[in-house]
């Protein structure tokens, strides 16, 4: 029962950083999901896969909340997400399929590159990303297809969802406004979460771990899912409404503690 509700209590806290901020729940899991494997008799050679498709599967219900909530605010961008979303998840497949589940790329290679898409989440906070006005965007169909690219990899590579690099990309390359970009952030890692979960659940055979179904825990990411979905739609909300210095403040904290946790557990390797 205290396992089931740190579970929750780590859904709650990823979901409503992900909401506020757009970056993702999949930092928060990643913090928590290695650390429980070996309660759900998970095999060591399964760590890396069945981390990244939980942690995505739990980025599928964040975003899917988000998303929901960017719609009731009208916050939607067709073309642009549609377009990002694509080249997303085409990418996501392609890498999933060939490096993630590969005997390359080992647990202390994983926990490496989730090291430097941490860093590279703190280094682009420091650098506050938000612009006052979206009236020098340069956004183009090229432009576009290269971040959904980017953002794919990086979701198959670490189950961070993507918006890793998705906001930066967005806001900083294409001089995009944060709202804008957080908008399409939220429907494009819904859409790469939702087809890597799809084929992680059905199109991934059976590996004999107990309450699962392809690569995918159920006893595990349940409880994780409750918790963001309570978890979301508050961060949301409340982004805009409270200081951006402030929850840029939180969101290092929490971050950085993570990233040191990855640290230690990348030497004890």
């Amino acid at each position: 029962m205290l396992e089931i509700t740190g579970l929750i209590l780590a859904g709650l806290a990823g979901g409503f950083i992900a909401g506020l901020t757009g970056i993702g729940t999949g930092f928060m899991m990643l913090a928590v999901i290695p650390m429980v494997l070996h309660h759900y008799q998970v095999p060591a050679a399964l760590y890396v896969p069945v981390t990244i498709a939980n942690t995505v599967l739990a980025t599928l219900v964040s975003s899917g909340a988000n998303l929901f909530t960017s719609m009731r605010t009208r916050m939607i961008y067709p073309r642009e997400t549609g377009i990002t979303s694509v080249a997303a998840i085409i990418a996501s497949f392609v890498v999933f399929e060939l490096v993630a589940k590969s005997r390359f790329y080992s647990k202390t290679m994983f926990t490496a590159v989730v090291l430097v898409f941490m860093f590279i989440i703190i280094i682009q906070t420091f650098k506050k990303l938000r612009l006052s006005s979206p009236q020098n965007e340069k956004t183009n169909t090229g432009r576009l297809i290269l971040t959904g690219v980017a953002a794919g990899a990086a979701s198959a590579l670490t189950g961070l969802g993507g918006g890793t690099l998705l906001i930066p990309m967005l806001n900083l390359w294409q001089k995009m406004d944060i709202l804008k970009a957080k908008a399409i952030s939220f429907g494009t890692i819904f859409s790469i979460a939702l087809w890597l979960s799809v084929n992680n659940l059905f199109l991934e055979p059976g590996y004999g771990i107990p309450g699962s179904k392809g690569l995918i825990v159920f006893p595990l990411v349940i409880p994780i899912s409750a918790g963001v979905l309570l978890g979301s739609p508050a961060g949301v909300l409340l982004s805009h409404r409270m200081p951006a210095r402030t929850v840029t403040f939180l969101f290092l904290l929490v971050l950085s503690v993570v990233a040191v946790q990855k640290i230690f557990e990348l030497v004890a390797l």
